[in-house]
């Protein structure tokens, strides 16, 4: 029997993802167009970026399953948090433009939209939208897949994007059989804004840790985990010192350890490094196609990369 490994899932979830999210970009600026929305608009605009910032997640899924290149000799690793980092910055940019459109129609008095076609519309991609949204996060749970994670946040913003558009409407349809009809002509207006304040934080949560994987800034979770991991085998072998720098881009983890030796230690051979290095390594933990585990052994610290936590002193 035929077993797809975890990338063939990833790419097969992912692609998949790029399809579904370019019908309901079609289909909401379609109807944005058609009744007038702009709220409705927006959703379909935003689901046009989705797909676009989901090709380049399967570019660079691809990438990374290539590892190196004589041009890219540590990997692709660094295209999936860049893809990200681009993916926030553009729709947080967007939803502060659409924010921005709808405090003007606000204040030019709004404008009049058909209000019965936009109900069904967003009562039919509420349900849709959250279907996949949970089924993708089931498969997830096993598959742990960092582009599909963040890819998956878009279907979440789509169904609640798709929610409040329903709620909203309803309320307008239901307003425009009323006295009260000529307040209706705001409602459309009103929900963009509330739309873009609530796009806000989603945009903020894949831009920022996306920006620091990008900009080097070491996780603090994995460097006291190795840093916990390293004082007991410290302890164990009897080393003199060592110094960790760990980084992370996605699933990826790059650990190098530096360990500083006794100038007469008893392990001489590189049969017994080694054994330290597996044992090291098994305590890490990890998937091998996820983690670039890097451990040196030497008696001169002037060979260890400089540690924010050691001091100056002379090798003795």
């Amino acid at each position: 029997m035929f077993v797809l490994s975890t990338k063939d899932v990833e790419q097969r979830l992912l692609w998949q993802s790029a399809w579904l999210m370019f019908l309901v970009a079609v289909s909401g600026t379609v109807m944005g167009v058609v009744t007038g929305s702009s709220a409705v608009l927006l959703d379909g605009i935003v689901s046009f970026m989705a797909v676009i910032i989901k090709i380049m997640m399967i570019m660079t899924s691809k990438l990374i399953l290539r590892e190196t290149s004589k041009r890219f000799q540590f990997g692709y690793w660094q295209f999936e948090p860049l893809v990200l980092m681009v993916e926030g910055f553009f729709t947080l940019l967007f939803v502060l433009y659409a924010f921005m459109t709808g405090i003007i129609d606000i204040l030019g008095q709004g404008h009049s939209v058909e209000s019965g076609p936009i109900v069904a519309y967003a009562a039919f991609f509420t349900i849709v939208d959250s279907s996949y949204y949970f089924y993708v996060r089931h498969i997830n749970k096993r598959l742990k897949s960092n582009l599909v994670k963040f890819d998956n946040i878009s279907w979440s913003i789509d169904a609640v994007l798709a929610a409040g558009i329903l709620i909203s409407f309803s309320f307008a349809w239901a307003l425009e059989q009323t006295d009260w009809a000529a307040y209706a002509r705001y409602v459309d207006s009103l929900v963009l804004i509330a739309l873009s304040v609530q796009m806000m934080p989603s945009a903020i949560k894949i831009l920022v840790p996306a920006t620091k994987q990008v900009l080097g800034v070491a996780p603090t979770e994995l460097h006291e985990r190795i840093q916990r991991i390293m004082d007991d085998f410290m302890a164990r072998y009897r080393f003199k010192d060592y110094v960790s720098s760990v980084q992370v881009y996605g699933n990826s983890k790059f650990i190098e350890i530096d360990i500083l030796l006794p100038k007469n230690y008893e392990a001489q051979r590189v049969e017994d490094m080694d054994k330290i290095r597996n044992e090291i390594d098994n305590e890490i933990g990890g998937r091998s196609d996820e983690k670039w585990l890097t451990i040196t052994f030497t008696t001169t610290k002037r060979w260890m990369a400089k540690d924010y936590l050691l001091d100056d002193e002379d090798d003795e």
